[in-house]
C-alpha cells in the first residue's frame, strides 16, 4: 500500500514538472514571437522611413530639373547654407500618406557642380529617423577621360583612363581603366577605325576589356546579324555649348575677364605660379612648309590678375602655356556668330597640384591643338573641349622622341589623337609615347563654368547613419 502511494507521487510531480516545462517553452517561444513580430514592424517601419527620404532626394532633383538655380525650395530663407529644414509630406500612388521628409540644402560652392542634399525620414509609429545624404549635378563635359562626337578607337597596345564615351561608337582592343559607352545601339566602323564600313557592330566592340565595363555590348544569342545588344547610353548634345558659349561672355563681361579681338592673329596667355598671367598679341605663326615654327608677339602685359569668377573669354585665337599655375581658370577662344577660334597648347601647362585644387579649362569653337613646335617632352594638366574640331597634334609636327604627358579630361567633337602612324606602324608625326591620366578631381569640380551635359542626376548617395 505504501509502495502503491510512493509510485503516484512520483508520477504526479513528474507530470507538474513536464506541465510547468511546456508552459515554460510555450511562454518562451511566444515570446519570440512577440519579440519578432515587433522586430519585423520596426524594420518595416524603419524601410518605409528611408524610402520616405529617399522620395525626398528624388523630390529635389525634380525641382533642380526645373529650377535648376534654386537651392531655397522656392522659397527666400534661410540666408545662409545649408538652406533648410523644408519639409514634405509623402504620399503612395493611391494619395495615401506614407510619412514626411525633410530637407537641408547646400548649394555648390568653389567652382563645384555639385548640390549636396540631406534628407531625413520620418513615418507613423517610428520613433527613430532615416537619413540621406545625396550629391546631385549636371554632369560636365570634364566627366570624361574621353568624350567624342565621332568614332572612337584604342590599339591592343593602348589603355583608356576615366569614362569613356562616343556618341557613335567605340573599338576597345586595349585595357579600359574604367566604363567605355556609345551612344548607338550598332554602328559601321570605317576603315580608319578597324571596321570595313559595311559590317555592323554593338555600340562597344573588339578584343579589348574588361567588357563588364562596356554599353552597349553584345549579348546573347551572339554572332547575329546585325549583333545582338544591350541599349545604348543617351547621346552628349555639343551644339549645347554654343549656349554656355554666350553665358560664358557675359559672365567673363560682368565678373570675369573679356578680351576682345586682336585685330591680328589672336592672343599668347602665360599662366604663372602666382595665380596670374602673361598676355601678348599674336602678330604672326611662322611656317616651314606646312609646318608651324612659333609666333611672334607685341603689345605684352605682365602679372594681370586672373579673373575674379574665373572665366577669361578671348574673342580671338589663343596660344597658351605655363607652369604650376595654382588656380581655377576657364579660358575660351570663340567669336559668337563669327570665325571659330583654337586654341594652341605651346608647351608645359601644369597645375601646382594635382589634388583638385587648380583647374585649367580650356575651350575652343575650333580646335584644340598641341603645336608643332611644343618640345618633344611636354606635360598638359587640363580639361579640353573642341566644340566644333579636334583635340590634336596636327598631322604636320615632326615625330617626337619624349612623352607626351597629359592629366585632365577630353571632349573632342572630331577624331582626337596625339601621333600619327604610317602603314608599318612607323610613328610619322607627334607623339608615340604618351601617358594619359583622367582627372576625377573634375568630376565634382570642373573648372569655373565649365560646359555640362544636361539634366541633373544622382551622383552618389549614401545614408548618414550618425550625426557627427
Amino acid at each position: 500500500m505504501n509502495q502503491r502511494t510512493t509510485q503516484s507521487g512520483f508520477i504526479m510531480l513528474t507530470v507538474l514538472i513536464m506541465a510547468f516545462l511546456l508552459s515554460f517553452l510555450g511562454m518562451v517561444g511566444a515570446q519570440l514571437l512577440i519579440s519578432n513580430a515587433r522586430f519585423n514592424q520596426y524594420e518595416g517601419r524603419s524601410a518605409e522611413a528611408m524610402n520616405v527620404a529617399e522620395a525626398g532626394v528624388n523630390y529635389y532633383l525634380w525641382h533642380l530639373a526645373h529650377n535648376p538655380t534654386d537651392y531655397k525650395d522656392g522659397g527666400t530663407t534661410p540666408s545662409t547654407a545649408p538652406y533648410g529644414p523644408y519639409v514634405h509630406n509623402s504620399y503612395d500612388t493611391d494619395g495615401n500618406l506614407l510619412g514626411s521628409y525633410t530637407l537641408y540644402i547646400t548649394p555648390p560652392s568653389g567652382g563645384s557642380t555639385i548640390t549636396t542634399v540631406k534628407s531625413i525620414g520620418q513615418v507613423p509609429h517610428f520613433s527613430g529617423t532615416r537619413t540621406i545624404l545625396a550629391q546631385l549635378g549636371q554632369p560636365s563635359f570634364a566627366n570624361y577621360g574621353l568624350l567624342s562626337q565621332s568614332e572612337v578607337w584604342f590599339g591592343s597596345s593602348e589603355a583608356s583612363n576615366g569614362p569613356v564615351m562616343s556618341n557613335v561608337g567605340v573599338h576597345m582592343d586595349g585595357v579600359n581603366n574604367g566604363t567605355v559607352s556609345a551612344g548607338q545601339k550598332t554602328y559601321k566602323p570605317t576603315s580608319q577605325f578597324g571596321g570595313n564600313g559595311t559590317t555592323f557592330h554593338c555600340g562597344v566592340w573588339g578584343s579589348g576589356g574588361p567588357s563588364s565595363q562596356w554599353k552597349p555590348v553584345e549579348v546573347a544569342p551572339f554572332n547575329a546579324t546585325p549583333p545582338n545588344c544591350t541599349d545604348p547610353v543617351s547621346v552628349v548634345n555639343f551644339a549645347q555649348v554654343s549656349a554656355n558659349l554666350t553665358t560664358m561672355k557675359a559672365s567673363a563681361q560682368s565678373g570675369g575677364t573679356y578680351t576682345a579681338g586682336s585685330g591680328s592673329k589672336g592672343y599668347s596667355i602665360t599662366l604663372k605660379s602666382n595665380g596670374k598671367y602673361d598676355r601678348c598679341k599674336v602678330t604672326n605663326e611662322t611656317f616651314s612648309g606646312s609646318r608651324a615654327t612659333g609666333i611672334t608677339t607685341s603689345n605684352c602685359f605682365s602679372d594681370l590678375a586672373a579673373p575674379a569668377n574665373g572665366v577669361l573669354f578671348v574673342d580671338d585665337n589663343v596660344w597658351v602655356s605655363g607652369t604650376s599655375f595654382p588656380g581655377r581658370i576657364t579660358i575660351v577662344a570663340a567669336t559668337l556668330g563669327g570665325t571659330a577660334r583654337s586654341v594652341n597648347i605651346t608647351s608645359n601647362l601644369t597645375y601646382a597640384a594635382k589634388d583638385g585644387s587648380a583647374a585649367i579649362g580650356l575651350i575652343a569653337q575650333a580646335d584644340v591643338i598641341v603645336s608643332d613646335y611644343a618640345p618633344n617632352a611636354v606635360e598638359i594638366d587640363a580639361a579640353l573641349l573642341a566644340q566644333n574640331g579636334h583635340v590634336y597634334s596636327t598631322g604636320n609636327a615632326a615625330a617626337k622622341t619624349g612623352t607626351l604627358t597629359f592629366y585632365g579630361a577630353i571632349a573632342t567633337f572630331l577624331f582626337w589623337t596625339w601621333g600619327y602612324v604610317n602603314g608599318s606602324g612607323t610613328l610619322v608625326s607627334g607623339w608615340g609615347t604618351t601617358a594619359t591620366n583622367f582627372d576625377s578631381n573634375l568630376i565634382y569640380a570642373p573648372p569655373p563654368q565649365y560646359p555640362t551635359t544636361g539634366n541633373y542626376s544622382i551622383l552618389n548617395w549614401r545614408e548618414q547613419l550618425y550625426n557627427p
